[in-house]
């Protein structure tokens, strides 16, 4: 049990800090596309936390179950926000601590309500096929509706939860592999001589699944952090339970945790909303500064108005005088002199 929270409390630190530099790489680069994050070495930095958090993962994975190690995953919305205000030295607002904190308890309550009563076998090929095209149905789902939507924090949002699926499909697929090739000397285990293929399978949908999630986290990161990165906490657990379901697991079914699940579903949605309007009103006032640095930097800035001119009237003369400079570097006009 330590081993499990031990790695899995890392893996999820490792996961956060790895959420803000491609939250910064996403910021900072100029160029579209994949070109621009090659040229980002915050971009390859939280490339490495990635797998390095993977690694971390995958082991947490071989000693506890998988409700539990994305039970501490939850530490990564509460511990990104933070990491990136700290570096940003600009500390969250309420509101922004509002959402982290609805979000938490909403995923950690999830969790904990659906605690799986399954064994630990690994799955047959033939749940290992439906968990895989049900992973495949859900991502064309939620990267067709980000591709609709487009821009703004509803397509970073869709990118986000389609990132979620993908990280849940992973990992229940790495455990799976996990359990097939280990046996209880940790050795690779072979079915009759021949090859273990649920967990070729498994392994297959792990190197396909886990770039494609990063790929998608990048995509959703946009638009923010703290929403997209609630947004793969929530969806995370939620997809991860629906192939524990393919994959034989059962769930309590009785009436109290079903109404106690649906009020976690709730909070834990609401904190992504409060999120997502925090952070579209931050990105509003963060593009209203750019602007006007844009407009200061490119030689707009405002120049005060010269001070004006005596105007010419019956106690002036028909015209100002010229100009002589007083002691004290200020203009002033000279009055006519008697004739």
């Amino acid at each position: 049990m330590m081993a499990v929270l031990l790695l899995g409390t890392v893996s999820a630190l490792v996961y956060a800090a790895a959420a803000v530099a491609q939250r910064g790489a996403a910021a900072r680069t100029a160029l579209p596309g994949a070109r621009g994050y090659r040229r980002s070495g915050i971009w390859w930095t939280s490339l490495l936390l990635n797998a390095l958090g993977a690694l971390l993962h995958t082991a947490a994975l071989r000693y506890g179950s998988l409700v539990a190690v994305q039970m501490l995953g939850v530490l990564t919305l509460v511990a990104a926000p933070v990491l990136s205000a700290a570096l940003l030295r600009s500390p969250m607002s309420g509101e922004q601590w509002r959402g982290t904190a609805l979000t938490v308890a909403g995923v950690a309550g999830l969790l904990v309500l659906t605690r799986s009563a399954g064994s630990d076998r690994a799955p047959d090929t033939g749940a290992l096929l439906g968990a895989v095209l049900l992973t495949a149905g859900v991502l064309g789902v939620t990267t067709a509706a980000a591709g609709v939507t487009r821009r703004g924090p509803a397509a970073s949002l869709w990118y986000a939860a389609a990132a979620g699926v993908a990280f849940a499909a992973a990992s229940a697929l790495a455990q799976v592999a996990v359990l097939e090739l280990a046996d209880g000397d940790g050795l690779l285990r072979r079915v009759d001589g021949g090859l273990p293929w649920p967990a070729l399978l498994a392994g297959a949908g792990v190197v396909c699944l886990a770039p494609a999630g990063l790929a998608l986290c990048q995509l959703g990161y946009r638009g923010g952090l703290e929403a997209p990165l609630a947004t793969v906490t929530l969806v995370n657990p939620v997809f991860a339970t629906l192939i524990g379901v393919v994959f034989g697991d059962r769930y309590p079914t009785d009436l109290g945790t079903a109404l106690a699940a649906l009020v976690a579903a709730v909070a834990a949605g609401r904190g992504v909303c409060v999120l997502a309007k925090a952070e579209a009103r931050e990105g509003d006032q963060g593009e209203e500064r750019r602007e006007t640095g844009r407009a200061e930097g490119g030689g707009l800035r405002k120049v005060p108005a010269p001070a004006a001119e005596p105007a010419a009237g019956p106690f002036t003369g028909s015209a100002p005088g010229p100009r002589t400079r007083a002691g004290s570097g200020a203009d002033t006009a000279a009055a006519p002199g008697p004739s």
